[in-house]
């Protein structure tokens, strides 16, 4: 019934309760910062163009391609970027 290694198991005793835990926090936080920072630039360039008093349709058509552009930049980075604390990490305990 347990997905727990039988000797963590059996440090736990009969009885124990174990609970299963929320484990994609990194891919949450990912979204979460990816959302905030994706959402800004878009409102700000909308907000510019608006005052620049340009028709809507530019606007829009930059709004969307600057969602596009964004999505794309921030996904690579996330992608490329994603082994790199643990390089550091291995690299520091070399030393």
């Amino acid at each position: 019934m347990s997905h727990l290694h039988p000797q963590k198991q059996a440090l736990l005793g009969p009885g124990q309760h174990v609970e299963p835990h929320f484990t994609a926090r990194e891919i949450v936080r990912d979204i979460i910062i990816g959302a905030s920072d994706g959402l800004t630039v878009p409102f700000a360039l909308a907000a510019g163009l608006s005052g620049a008093s340009v028709n809507s349709s530019i606007v829009l058509t930059a709004g969307i391609a600057e969602v596009v552009a964004g999505a794309i930049s921030m996904g690579l980075g996330g992608y490329v970027l994603r082994p790199f604390p643990y390089l550091i990490y291995f690299c520091m305990k070399r030393q």
